[in-house]
């Protein structure tokens, strides 16, 4: 007898926090940081930074911006499959226009199949 969930698995909810402190990324693990979930899963970022500027995730189409010292939620779902770079891009000053970093290619989103 089959069921009609045989074989799915519900969508699970994920939260990832994302912390800056001077344009670079604050996690307890090590360098790469790998955020790991699942195709459908329901993703909600948690994104505090104590300088304004823009999270990328461009293979999903995502550009959240960030005020300084304000939590930003952004929700979407994991869709496609593989393995994506997020990016952080920040505010440029109008005094130094040749900030240190563009973007930090040491975070990634990795989305398994079901």
């Amino acid at each position: 007898m089959l069921h009609p969930t045989e074989g799915f698995s519900e969508a699970t909810q994920r939260v990832l926090q994302f912390q800056l402190t001077d344009d670079q990324f604050i996690h307890s693990a090590p360098l790469p940081i790998r955020f790991k979930v699942k195709q459908h899963d329901q993703i909600e970022w948690q994104i505090t930074s104590n300088k304004p500027g823009e999270l990328h995730m461009h293979a999903y189409g995502i550009e959240v911006r960030v005020p300084k010292n304000q939590l930003v939620v952004y929700k979407f779902q994991a869709k496609a499959t593989g393995k994506f770079q997020i990016e952080w891009h920040p505010q440029i000053n109008p005094v130094n226009t040749n900030p240190k970093s563009t973007h930090s290619p040491s975070v990634y989103l990795e989305v398994y199949p079901q």
